[in-house]
């Protein structure tokens, strides 16, 4: 984006911890905005120990927070929770990630915030809605992902490997933010913004809520799951996968043809077991050779073939963001003395 970016301007302050909020901060960045993580200092933000570590601290931390000004403030203790409410009266947004009741028991209760300043946003991302009978719960990603009927997609035992729950309420947090930001704009004032973690995957369950509530039975039970010829894994002669994704019509007739198998023609979308002998015959001609030549006939051809890549190997493709080693986060407390000093807070000094 070139040019003045959306948030110039903003400021932010960020009391979450872990992968939700830096999601929804990373994307507050992204757009411009000045953001002030204040960190516990007895260690800051668990993902600055999360390993593996780049000059001590967390890749991830590092990934996220490059950009930040790291203040590190007691909450528990008045000359902490002062600061914040110091700090709060000049900025836009607050971002918070505590247990339901934490900051009113520390004397920095949102609505109370907002009293001080009419045009503070606020936003919390608790792990059930507040007002819900599960709303004192405590749940990790593997938690939440079980009981929205996510984890139910997978194969039985299987453990995603990835915080869909978690990034998917960030994305979510981050829409719904900027639309207070822009309501405030309309209005004057500011709002309250409650993005529970559970609901970080319904996105991803649209489609198939809509089925279940349909009684069942529609692509996903099929065609997406990898049961039609058309829409699978396949193994290749070097033993690497290529995904096959011909779902219309006129892929699949084209593939079909150029591996020499014309008369699958009509089997692409069938899960029955004319599709399951249809992927065997497929997967049989696919063996004959590694997957780099399937990739680059699929080229030729304009098809939606594509290799089956490592997290390692899609890190050097041209369509993922370069890594910056100079874009690393600040050290914890690093800008404690001077954001306290630029906003007038009353504070605990750097340690």
């Amino acid at each position: 984006m070139s040019g003045p970016l959306p948030l110039d301007g903003f400021l932010v302050l960020d009391l979450s911890r872990m992968l939700p909020g830096a999601v929804l901060i990373r994307t507050l960045l992204d757009l411009g905005a000045r953001v002030v993580k204040m960190e516990d200092p007895s260690g800051g933000d668990y993902m600055r120990s999360t390993p593996p570590l780049v000059d001590g601290v967390g890749a991830g931390f590092h990934a996220f927070f490059h950009g930040v000004e790291s203040v590190t403030l007691d909450l528990r203790t008045e000359a902490g929770a002062s600061a914040v409410r110091s700090l709060a009266r000049h900025a836009d947004l607050l971002v918070e990630s505590f247990r339901p009741g934490t900051l009113e028991k520390w004397g920095l209760g949102l609505s109370g915030l907002r009293d001080r300043s009419s045009m503070l946003v606020t936003c919390s991302l608790p792990g059930f809605p507040t007002g819900g009978s599960w709303g004192q719960r405590i749940a990790h990603d593997l938690n939440l992902v079980a009981v929205t009927g996510l984890l139910s997609r997978l194969s039985p035992g299987t453990v995603p490997g990835i915080q869909v729950s978690d990034v998917g309420t960030g994305l979510r947090a981050a829409t719904a933010v900027v639309a207070a930001l822009h309501l405030r704009s309309r209005t004057g004032r500011g709002s309250h913004v409650e993005q529970p973690l559970v609901t970080g995957p319904l996105p991803f369950l649209t489609w198939a809520m809509a089925d279940a509530r349909a009684g069942g039975g529609g692509v996903l039970d099929g065609v997406l799951t990898g049961q039609a010829p058309a829409y699978r894994l396949y193994t290749c002669a070097d033993g690497t996968s290529i995904a096959v994704g011909a779902l219309e019509p006129k892929f699949w007739v084209t593939l079909a043809g150029a591996l020499g198998l014309p008369h699958l023609a009509g089997d692409g979308l069938d899960t029955g077991p004319r599709g399951a002998a249809a992927a065997a015959e497929v997967e049989r001609i696919f063996l004959q050779h590694p997957a780099q030549h399937w990739v680059e006939l699929a080229g030729r051809l304009a098809l939606p073939v594509s290799p089956v890549l490592t997290v390692a190997d899609a890190v050097h493709q041209e369509w993922i963001p370069g890594a910056d080693a100079a874009r690393r986060a600040p050290a914890l407390g690093s800008a404690t003395a001077r954001v306290l000093a630029e906003f007038g807070a009353a504070g605990e000094p750097p340690r």
